[in-house]
């Protein structure tokens, strides 16, 4: 039996956490035995996990890395691991994995992983602890080739694994009649809805969806399309604000945060993907798992995804105009928009399936062990 310590941001509803999620789910219990540690308590994901049944550990870490509090809860995680005999330490994200490995370190712990899932961007202390993990870890792992290759060039001098991330493509055939989900959320059945998921964040270029809505139903010639704004996050009261601002309120709704995003999705006619930056964005999966139509910033691991044209449409990030045009386009085209549809649920399929990037994971910690064993 291989023991595994996740080492995980704060587990609400987000990307990673998510993706955490389902690699506990998905792992063979016959050969892995998992426990979670993060940095702070709460979350929707944490409580989750609890009912599932994993051991879930808050290291209450504090907000300051370099502290005497800080240095006491490594030890004691470091203790914790030892105790546990813990074979493998696989961090997410640069603060867990950064503590993860230091504490893996002190316990003598045989694997120590780190799993890179988002452009480092402008963030020095970010750049930094990622120098700082690449040579303490065994193998840094990447889902797009975008984060190996903006890694490079800050510096990382680091053994790389990509694996893309993967969706439960079944999961989302069970989803409810497009005219009963936007009837759900409060929605006008009639009207076209284009809609966006994810954590509300500047990364995540909601501030250029709201801009490009107004475009949109400026040009919308009697389409009257409605927003859908799926998740939560630090810049929700901004946003809702900058909505008003906008003249938008008739036209937006915020869900919050969800926990099955298959209703969400069922109701887009359009889905969209706005980001600054990204590595490999999970909503993105599940939409088109879910075979919506996709208009998507290109940027990081988006492009990757949706390279060619059959899959979904590009555009630059930030360009609000160039947004609100391809969106209409589709709006337009109910014929193009159920191709692209079909060829994103057909891509995502053959690429991006959960239990196959879970396999992978799993020989890559079969094998990095065998490697460090003695012959």
């Amino acid at each position: 039996m291989i023991r595994i310590a996740f080492f995980a941001p704060v587990l609400a509803t987000g990307g990673t956490q998510r993706h955490l999620q389902q690699v506990l789910g998905l792992l063979d219990p016959s050969r892995f035995a998992a426990r979670v540690y993060t940095l702070r308590a709460g979350g929707e994901v944490e409580g989750e996990l609890r009912e599932a049944g994993v051991p879930v550990t808050s290291l209450a870490i504090g907000p300051r890395l370099v502290s005497a509090r800080a240095a006491r809860t490594v030890l004691h995680a470091a203790r914790e691991l030892g105790a546990e005999r813990v074979d493998v330490v696989h961090g997410y994200q640069w603060r867990p994995a950064l503590v993860g490995a230091i504490a893996g370190r002190l316990a003598g712990v045989p694997l120590l992983l780190a799993s890179k899932r988002s452009l480092t961007g402008e963030s020095r202390q970010a750049r930094r602890a990622w120098r700082l993990i690449a040579r303490r870890v065994d193998t840094i792992i990447v889902n797009a080739e975008a984060l190996r290759t903006e890694g490079t060039a800050l510096g990382m001098s680091a053994r790389w694994t990509m694996i893309p991330s993967g969706v439960d493509v079944d999961r989302f055939a069970d989803a409810p009649a497009a005219a009963d989900a936007k009837a759900g959320l409060g929605l006008d059945p009639r009207r076209p809805v284009v809609g966006a998921v994810g954590r509300l964040e500047s990364r995540k270029g909601h501030d250029h969806f709201l801009a490009a809505a107004r475009v949109m139903l400026a040009r919308a010639n009697g389409l009257r399309p409605q927003l859908l704004i799926v998740g939560d996050g630090p810049l929700r009261e901004p946003l809702e604000r900058r909505t008003t601002e906008l003249g938008l309120e008739e036209s937006v709704t915020f869900t919050g945060a969800v926990r099955d995003v298959r209703a969400a999705l069922a109701a887009m006619d359009v889905f969209v993907l706005p980001s600054h930056a990204e590595g490999m964005s999970n909503a993105l999966l599940e939409a088109m798992a879910a075979a919506r139509p996709i208009v998507a910033t290109a940027v990081g691991g988006t492009r990757e995804v949706l390279e060619g044209d059959d899959a979904g449409v590009l555009v630059p990030p930030g360009d609000a105009d160039a947004l609100a045009t391809q969106i209409l386009h589709l709006l337009a085209d109910p014929r193009r928009a159920a191709g692209l549809g079909a060829g994103a649920r057909r891509r995502v399929s053959d690429r991006f399936g959960a239990r196959a990037m879970v396999a992978r994971l799993e020989r890559l910690y079969e094998e990095r062990l065998a490697q460090r064993s003695p012959a």
